[in-house]
């Protein structure tokens, strides 16, 4: 994973079936593959959540993506591995941190 220059904000969404509320976090590693995440909102393994941030230019709403792990810090954080579940939006997600990446 590819540690960001600072924690890029995201805003967490549920799956209506969850009824739970949106949630907000930072994204302090990210690739398009996943995301390492922390937040006061308690995820679980396995778990579904939506995500919306900007990346450079580039706004990034309904990115799913699964939790594959999930472990509260010494802060009393969650920090969360993310697994992104959709090809399209993973090829997306690439082609815009190559170009933060280039503009360095």
């Amino acid at each position: 994973m590819t540690r960001t220059a600072s924690p890029v904000p995201v805003l967490l969404s549920f799956p209506q079936a969850s009824a739970r509320q949106d949630a907000w976090g930072r994204l302090a590693r990210l690739t398009s593959g996943g995301a390492e995440l922390s937040t006061a909102a308690r995820l679980l393994k396995d778990e579904g959540v939506v995500l919306s941030f900007d990346l450079g230019v580039e706004r990034f709403d309904g990115v799913r993506a699964r939790v594959s792990h999930a472990q509260d810090d010494d802060d009393g954080f969650r920090v969360v591995e993310l697994r992104f579940v959709d090809q399209v939006q993973r090829r997306r997600l690439a082609r815009a941190l190559t170009d933060v990446l280039a503009r360095g």
